[in-house]
């Protein structure tokens, strides 16, 4: 009988252990855009820090839906009751417009004195401790050195550059709801040449395009790979990282662009809040940003230099030595735009709404209107070159031009354009 008692309690005991052990892991999640090398890296370095340093496991979850746009909706879903702890990943905007919905709280991570407040005019990291750059970087765009010198082609070096006819079809780019650099590239061109100017660029710029991508890292991968010699929107880190694969790839730094502090964040809500601080605690620490780097990002302390970190033997401190060309991201010289984050913050949504209905669902409309405006401007200057009066129609393909960079409006494009090309036919 005592028997029979025994064997049943120690059954139960041991189907009880699973359930119990399981309650007692330490847990942290995070949930953000950052590439799956920096994620892979944080989690083995900060493991091992919580075992050491606790002498427990720490159990880590990583959701990445998406770029910044498509993380932010998924926090936006979650209504307050995050299935996460930290926003780990993205710029300024990101973090800017979870604020404002009341989605992150403050903290303040150890050593967060050792990140710049400011950089070029540009913030680095909230003064309200809402977030703070972990890792920074500059928007640039990617280019295969090795097809472009096959294809005879210069290197682009400015946003006008990229709309020369030499390049259609030789460049690609995803869109801004899929990747918040792409979002800011649209942001750099608004807010340098203004929202008129700025859109009219954004469609020529797409009429140049042969195709779009999936997201950053799919571009990044396309370039690398020569399909297509031109990448638009790249975190800067993305050249280092091909290269270090042995890639023929550089970035360029185009005339205007922005610094892009990456950031992270406390979720509001956070289920292992206690661990999340331990979490921003050792990410900001010497050790963290080793982690960092090694995960192909640029590291954010002022107090590191990636000579020093080389002879530690950081695999990764010889490539950023070389892919930035000085031995902290900080010693960098570069001019930035006047970026209003405000701004930037405020019409969010609107811009990546706004790109996807008029630009990319019209995309094939858009490049077919841009080739009937550019072969009737290719009869009227054939006709003007002969010597014929070709002022009528000259004024009726400009107001095609206008209508088709301006007010984006394809049909009537195609329409004056056709009217322009009947004008040039009764002047014979």
């Amino acid at each position: 009988m005592w028997k029979k008692i025994f064997l049943v309690c120690m059954v139960a005991t041991l189907l009880m252990l699973p359930g119990e052990v399981f309650a007692q892991r330490e847990k942290v999640g995070w949930v953000g855009p950052v590439y799956k090398e920096l994620s892979d890296s944080l989690m083995k370095g900060f493991k091992d820090f919580y075992k050491r340093t606790y002498g427990k496991e720490i159990e880590i979850t990583f959701i990445r839906p998406g770029g910044w746009p498509v993380c932010v909706d998924k926090v936006r879903a979650w209504k307050g009751k995050p299935d996460a702890d930290v926003f780990l990943g993205a710029g300024a905007p990101a973090f800017e417009v979870m604020d404002k919905e009341g989605l992150l709280v403050p903290y303040k991570p150890k050593d967060w004195d050792q990140i710049p407040a400011q950089w070029g005019g540009m913030k680095v990291k909230d003064e309200r401790f809402i977030w703070t750059c972990f890792s920074p970087w500059i928007v640039t765009n990617l280019y295969n050195e090795r097809v472009l010198r096959a294809l005879q082609l210069p290197v682009p070096k400015t946003w006008q550059d990229l709309l020369n006819p030499i390049y259609r079809g030789y460049i690609v780019q995803t869109l801004p709801y899929a990747s918040g650099t792409q979002h800011e590239v649209i942001e750099i061109i608004l807010q340098s040449m203004g929202e008129k100017e700025g859109w009219a660029y954004q469609r020529y710029l797409a009429a140049q395009l042969d195709r779009f991508s999936t997201g950053s890292v799919d571009t990044t991968h396309m370039v690398s790979r020569g399909e297509v010699p031109i990448g638009i929107a790249q975190p800067q880190m993305n050249a280092m990282s091909a290269r270090a694969d042995g890639y023929p790839v550089r970035d360029l730094l185009p005339d205007k662009t922005i610094l892009v502090p990456e950031s992270v964040g406390l979720l509001k809500g956070a289920p292992n809040e206690a661990n999340a601080k331990i979490f921003l605690d050792w990410l900001f620490s010497i050790e963290g940003q080793k982690y960092v780097l090694e995960g192909r990002y640029f590291p954010a302390r002022k107090d590191i230099r990636f000579s020093a970190l080389e002879k530690e033997g950081v695999a990764m401190a010889k490539h950023a030595r070389d892919a930035l060309g000085v031995d902290s991201f900080w010693d960098l010289k570069v001019g930035f735009i006047n970026y209003d984050l405000d701004l930037a913050t405020k019409r969010w949504d609107e811009v990546n709404r706004f790109y996807e209905y008029e630009i990319y669902r019209k995309w094939r409309e858009l490049k077919s209107s841009l080739a009937l405006i550019e072969e009737v401007e290719g009869e009227i200057n054939t006709a003007k070159r002969r010597g014929r009066n070709v002022a009528s129609a000259e004024a009726k393909i400009q107001e095609a031009r206008r209508l088709f960079a301006y007010e984006g409006d394809y049909a009537s494009a195609r329409l004056t354009a056709t009217e322009a090309r009947q004008l040039l036919v009764s002047s014979r």
